[in-house]
């Protein structure tokens, strides 16, 4: 019998990637509010994974990537941000270890505070946003629970397609539309791309990648870096003319105050795996290209 993983939370944008990269052959994958194309509904808290898990035997790794990934989203509804990023999880993982399935749960680089930077996985855990609080605690259940699971712990992600949303797509608009952009200056991270993503994820399911490790992008960046970045890239095609304000995260008014260098080192993962991480700056080259030569409003 050929064994399949088991996506749980196949409409983020992570779970998209890994499903096209393994497809139905390879995995099963499910959906709560926004459907994917061979998926299976599942909403962890009022189902249970017997209903769309016939055969447990079938399965061969659990990915957790389901829930509430947006921060000011968890705030704003406590109650049902922890029925999915923490009590319905908790469900899940002990289905999971009852069946004897290996996980590999994806967390957040949102567990620290944000007072050091470049954290290593032995850096001790201090989220300050509560969608920080509820991916450690996650981390810690399986901890307790379990000796048979993976947890990595994701920086920003971003791909490299024009329109798909993410990081450097917002910030190439921003730069094409030209006029002046406000900008943070302090906020560092450790944006990764979401190919390195999958290769990580796959890595800790078809190889033997045990307890905590960082996937996250081979340089640390601020925001106001990552808009260089940006302009380098489309520099290339033609000129752009914008002016940037700097200011702090801060300064936005966002419903908690952020953490303001996140950034990690995968040195552990890249150790264990041999994975090659994409710069930024290649994908900005990549997306640059992928545009119209022209770069006017």
């Amino acid at each position: 019998m050929t064994k399949r993983h088991l996506i749980l939370g196949g409409s983020s944008f992570v779970g998209r990637h890994l499903y096209r990269r393994l497809g139905p052959d390879r995995a099963l994958t499910t959906y709560n509010a926004n459907p994917v194309a061979d998926g299976i509904r599942f909403d962890s808290t009022s189902m249970t994974l017997a209903e769309i898990v016939p055969d447990p035997e079938a399965v061969d790794r659990a990915i957790l990537l389901l829930g509430d990934t947006r921060p000011d989203s968890c705030v704003a509804d406590r109650e049902r941000s922890r029925r999915v990023n923490v009590e319905g999880i908790k469900r899940v993982i002990d289905q999971l270890r009852e069946w004897g399935i290996r996980q590999i749960f994806t967390s957040s680089e949102l567990v620290f505070d944000g007072t050091k930077g470049e954290y290593v996985e032995s850096d001790p855990p201090n989220p300050i946003l509560l969608y920080g609080e509820q991916k450690l605690e996650i981390e810690r259940y399986l901890e307790k629970t379990t000796d048979d699971f993976a947890v990595l712990r994701l920086a920003k992600v971003y791909g490299d397609v024009a329109g798909d949303g993410t990081l450097f797509d917002g910030l190439m608009k921003t730069a094409r539309a030209g006029g002046s952009a406000r900008i943070a200056a302090d906020q560092r991270f450790s944006p990764v791309y979401v190919g390195d993503v999958c290769d990580a994820i796959m890595a800790a399911a078809d190889g033997d990648l045990r307890g905590v490790y960082h996937v996250a992008g081979p340089e640390p960046l601020t925001r106001l870096e990552c808009l260089r970045t940006v302009i380098e890239a489309l520099e290339r095609r033609g000129p752009i003319d914008l002016m940037i304000e700097t200011c702090s995260i801060h300064d936005f008014g966002l419903p908690e105050k952020r953490p303001v260098d996140v950034s990690m080192k995968p040195d552990r993962l890249l150790a264990e795996t041999g994975l090659r991480l994409r710069t930024a700056g290649e994908s900005c080259r990549i997306l640059a290209e992928s545009l119209p030569v022209s770069v006017s409003n």
